[in-house]
């Protein structure tokens, strides 16, 4: 009977925890693009700071809310986002970004066209007060489209926490797959396919050991992704290197602040576009993906030959090692 209890309390828990996820924002749709992902659109580099969801190709597909709550603010013309919904979750205390909208639904419609008719193609933002406009779980809030810097319609999904540091508030943006009720049915392929050191790129397999020459410091960036289906390409949540034994460096696609967004290169190397991620496996200063940065420390430690790994993760479980050996060069 205590047995059968404990597992009711587990079941009970579980179904609560995953009725409590976010909706996707597009019904019955599929991941095209994941977060943190490098793209050189607009002014300049920038990470990608949410995940898109097919809107199959159409102008006008019904774009819905995550979960409920009300209108925080909206975009119009923004240069990047294009028309945009922000959603406060009082339940979540979390916020919801839909961008590149093609329009609005209901009275954000009329809203946002009396706006337009004052203010024209410049960027607006208009801030609503605290639960002036409440919105239900589910309910049509807009239609796609591919404004701002979209090139095909789809819609851009964003998770946003705001945080206070002393009289700061902190926009941290997450990776909204953490939330999102989004179970990906298509097969995967995660992989790194090459590494470079010292200008020399190096093919990467993994049954294998690959020798990379380095000569004060290894400057490692590597090129991987993970393949979904037969037309989608992301990026791995996770990047570690092991190098005799201890953990190095670590890149994790969890959470970036949002004024991070245009520090792109300092994850990514030379080569980089929305379709190639050569991510680097060091760095000269921080930002919230990098979780790891031991470089300094262990430089005077590395030998002639130092065994080590890079480790691969998908945010499904999915783990990838290959086999590598830093060779000193004299």
């Amino acid at each position: 009977m205590k047995k059968l209890f404990i597992i009711l309390i587990i079941l009970f828990s579980f179904i609560l925890s995953f009725s409590q996820r976010f909706l996707p924002p597009v019904k019955d749709s599929y991941l095209t693009s994941s977060f943190g992902e490098y793209r050189d659109t607009g002014d300049k580099p920038h990470f990608h700071l949410g995940i898109d969801f097919s809107s199959f190709s159409r102008i006008g597909y019904p774009v819905n809310a995550a979960a409920d709550g009300y209108v925080y603010k909206i975009w119009l013309n923004h240069k990047v986002y294009g028309n945009t919904i922000f959603l406060y979750h009082p339940d979540y205390d979390l916020i919801t970004v839909y961008a590149h909208l093609n329009s609005f639904k209901g009275i954000l419609s009329e809203i946002a066209n009396s706006v337009i008719s004052e203010v024209g193609n410049t960027f607006a933002e208009v801030k609503f007060p605290e639960d002036e406009i409440r919105v239900s779980k589910g309910e049509e809030i807009a239609y796609s489209g591919k404004s701002g810097e979209a090139e095909v319609p789809h819609v851009h999904f964003e998770v946003r926490e705001l945080r206070k540091s002393g009289n700061e508030e902190i926009e941290i943006v997450r990776d909204a797959l953490e939330f999102v009720d989004y179970i990906e049915m298509r097969p995967r392929k995660l992989e790194a396919l090459e590494i470079r050191s010292n200008n020399r790129t190096f093919k990467l397999l993994e049954d294998q050991i690959t020798e990379i020459p380095f000569a004060t410091l290894p400057k490692l960036e590597v090129k991987a992704d993970e393949k979904i289906g037969n037309n989608t390409k992301i990026i791995p949540r996770k990047i570690s290197l092991r190098v005799n034994d201890e953990l190095v460096y670590e890149i994790e696609f969890d959470a970036i602040r949002a004024d991070e967004m245009y520090s792109a290169n300092t994850v990514f190397g030379y080569g980089s576009n929305i379709f190639t991620y050569w991510l680097k496996l060091y760095s000269s200063s921080f930002i919230t993906p990098i979780k790891v940065n031991r470089w300094n420390e262990i430089a005077f430690t590395l030998k002639d030959r130092n065994p080590a790994e890079l480790i691969l993760e998908d945010i499904w479980g999915s783990v990838k090692v290959y086999k590598l050996v830093l060779v000193k060069e004299m």
